[in-house]
Parts: structure tokens; sequence; C-alpha cells
């Protein structure tokens, strides 16, 4: 460690609160035949339901070039970013805009957005404001390259579970980092929401736009669940704020997306910046020299989008592949803890936000890491909601979008470790 610069020590600190649980996680992983009493991870948010479709798709369509074998261009290929402009104006229904590729980056991965964004808008200690719980692997995002910092806004009315947004709880989170003397220069909005499943109608999502163009503030909306919400008979169409008309402060207002979820593959590394300002991402393109993904990868995931009826037919499918999932894992929560355990009801993502607070003993934070530990011990892994920013102890995350025979495991560990708590 003395080796290290001063950046370098910070690193090592960042996300140092899970790494422990991680490590045991890989040294013994849950494999029903090959490691059958090994960890089962139920934190870490893949989607696997699809996983037939998916792999048939991309082995019809992988070939190699000779130009895969050379530079990609730095700011995504030209033919992926025109690809993903016609997709987006397609699922998102856009008639109130045409996209344009030249204000489009392609990243490796909804992460390396981030920090491109991170670079880009803010100056070192900047602050970037986020309503609470959230996916907090973000601030490492934010940080890692910038050392700008997230200021927590925490989601009003958390000790009744509602989880409310609105305009105030930006308006204090603002208020609370300039009386710190320190200086807010983004706010950052999940659409849908993550660990909450929430959706947010345009009209919320608006009056905070409103307010950052009253403060100059840049907006990030992050929307990597865009098109995995659940297929609810009452549930209206996802907008997305690249379809909202007028927006208060447009060249300050950012999307953000990556295949990570909405495509479940995390593993090939792309995100998709669309930027206020063509300006910007032409500028932008000198850091994400440093992370923008292969020509193959680009071309291949070029090709699978260009394909219209296949990418309908998935997405209709994933749908309605996590909306049975969801329901199913709801319920078998509820019947394992003789309904002591209260879902959240969200309407998207991969995840339950699951309220154990009738399972504590205490109602403390210190109590929900003793519960938290004793799963672990029992061989299952999911998120506390301390870990994600809730200010009520109690609430945990579980990824449901798992196999069956995952699924049927970890409810059956999750009954023995409640029995053993």
């Amino acid at each position: 460690m003395e080796t290290l610069s001063t950046r370098g020590k910070l690193l090592s600190e960042s996300l140092a609160y899970i790494i422990p649980y991680f490590v045991k996680l890989k040294l013994n992983p849950f494999d029903e035949i090959i490691n059958p009493n090994g960890i089962l991870n139920l934190a870490v948010a893949e989607n696997v339901l699809c996983e037939n479709i998916l792999v048939e798709k991309l082995k019809s369509i992988q070939t190699w070039a000779p130009e895969y074998n050379y530079y990609p261009n730095p700011c995504g290929e030209y033919n992926l970013r025109t690809e993903l402009c016609k997709f987006f104006q397609n699922v998102f229904q856009l008639n109130r805009v045409e996209l344009k590729p030249e204000r489009m980056l392609i990243t490796n991965g909804a992460a390396g957005a981030f920090s491109v964004y991170s670079y880009m808008l803010g100056d070192i200690g900047d602050v970037f404001l986020i309503s609470s719980p959230y996916y907090t692997t973000i601030d490492h995002n934010v940080a890692v390259l910038t050392q700008n910092t997230v200021v927590r806004c925490p989601l009003l009315d958390q000790d009744k579970g509602l989880f409310r947004l609105t305009v105030d709880v930006y308006r204090q989170g603002y208020l609370s980092t300039i009386e710190r003397g320190l200086k807010p220069k983004a706010i950052i909005l999940v659409n849908p929401q993550n660990p909450l499943g929430d959706i947010y109608e345009e009209e919320t999502l608006r009056s905070i736009l409103e307010f950052a163009c009253e403060k100059k503030l840049h907006v990030i909306v992050d929307e990597v669940y865009a098109l995995s919400v659940f297929k609810l008979p009452t549930q209206a169409h996802f907008q997305s704020v690249l379809n909202y008309k007028s927006l208060p402060d447009p060249e300050r207002t950012h999307f953000l997306w990556s295949f990570s979820k909405d495509f479940s593959l995390p593993g090939i590394r792309i995100g998709v910046l669309y930027s206020g300002t063509a300006e910007m991402c032409m500028i932008a393109q000198k850091i994400n020299f440093l992370m923008v993904p292969s020509k193959f990868v680009q071309e291949t995931i070029t090709t699978l989008l260009s394909d219209n009826e296949w990418v309908k037919e998935y997405l209709k499918i994933n749908q309605q592949r996590l909306t049975q999932k969801f329901f199913y894992v709801k319920e078998q929560l509820e019947v394992i803890s003789n309904q002591r355990i209260e879902v959240y009801q969200s309407k998207s993502g991969f995840y339950i936000w699951a309220n154990f607070r009738r399972l504590l003993k205490v109602k403390t934070f210190d109590e929900e890491m003793k519960l938290f530990n004793v799963l672990f011990d029992n061989g299952v892994f999911i998120s506390r909601g301390f870990d994600l920013g809730c200010s009520e102890p109690g609430w945990f995350r579980i990824i449901f979008s798992l196999k069956d025979s995952w699924i049927s495991e970890g409810i059956n560990r999750l009954k023995l470790a409640f029995d053993r708590y």
C-alpha cells in the first residue's frame, strides 16, 4: 500500500464493505451439479430467463471480418449508433424528436457511461445528487476517475414503506449540500428505479427537471431497466425522457442506457450515452478511447438490433417471464415467512424489494446486519437495505430472474435461515 498514490489508496477503500462477501462467494459459488453446497448469489442483478433465446440468436450472427482486427471509433461505431437511434425511436415510440448519432457515445457498460458523464460534467469534489435507496455502485462509477461524490437524497415516507419521489427530495438534498459547503453539479434520476422497481410519470420527473434548470444543474436520466417492465393490466406505458416535449434545459439533460439489463447481456459491456449536445460527445471521445468496446462486439450487436422482428418478440417474452417470476417469488416469500415479509409492489426490474422488518428481533441496522450474516452463513447472498442507502432497517433486495432450480434452492435456504435466526 505504501507504493500507491493517494488516489490508489482511496480506490482500495471503494466498495470495501461488500468485498469480503464477494471473495467468499467467488471461492465457493453454488452450482447445482458441481458444488450444490456453495453460496447462492441472489444479489447480483443478472437475468437468465431468456438465455436460451439470446444464445441461439448470438450464435447465428457471430462472424469475423478483417476490420475487426483494428481500432474502433472512440465515439462508438457509427453503424451501431445509427441502429441504436432507430431502436430507441421504435421501442420508446418517439414522436417528438429525431435522435442523432452525433449526440451518442458507446461506452463499456452503464458504469463507463457514468464515468464519462462524471468526468465531463463535474470538477473534482463536485456533487451528484441521487434519490435513495438506490444502486450504490453508482457512487463508485461516478467517483472512480474524477473524485466527484454522490450525495443521497432520501425518498419520502420510508418509515411507512412508501418511498415517494417528489421535487422536494432533490430540493432538500441540494440545500443540505450547499450548507455543507459543497457544490452540487448534477442530479441523477433512475427510471425505472432500482431497487424499488417504481416507474415514474413524466409529471413527477418534469418538476425535477425544472428545478435542475432553475439551479443550472445537469440531469443524468438512467433508464437501464426501461424495457424490463412487467406486463400488468393497469400499468401505463413507460415514457422515456427522450420523448419529453420541450425539456426545460435540453443541453443539460442527458440519457443513459445499456445492454446489461434489457437485453440481459452484462458480459458484452456496451453502454449508451445520449448527451444534450453533440459537442460534449466529440470532446468526451478523448476519454472514451480508454473504454470503448471492441469492433467485434459492436458489430455483433448492430446485427442483433437490425432484426426488428426478433427484437420485438424477445422483449415481449422477456417481459412476460419477468412478470411471472416476480409474482411467483413474491408468493413464495410470503408463504415461508407466514406473511411476515412484505413485498413491495414493483413494476419493473429483476429484483424483489422485501421488508423483513417483522422478522428482526430489534428494529436497527445492527440487527439487519445480524440477519444478513445468518442468511450468508446459510448459503444465500442477498443485498441488505443499508448497503443500498435505505433509511429504514429491515429491507432487502432479492434477485428473482434466475433459473427455477436456483430460486427453489434460494427459497429453501431462506426458510432455513429464518428458522435459525
